[in-house]
């Protein structure tokens, strides 16, 4: 697996910055959600092929009398 280096900065001038993207615009949509997702997965430490499921217990419905 992957290990993300938070080490690695540098100086930059606003010009350098801009042209500096994450995701180039030749990158297609699946592209970029699939690099997107990775890079959530690294973050929080979550297995890209066996997320967790969703707890569906929070949400509930009362009716509502007025």
């Amino acid at each position: 697996m992957y290990r993300l280096d938070k080490n690695i900065s540098k100086a930059q001038t606003f010009a350098e910055a801009e042209n500096d993207t994450l995701f180039p615009k030749e990158t297609s949509l699946s592209e970029r959600l699939s690099q997107a997702w990775f890079l959530t997965c690294a973050a929080y430490g979550i297995d890209p092929t066996n997320p967790p499921k969703m707890e569906k217990v929070f949400m509930g419905m009362r009716k509502h009398i007025m």
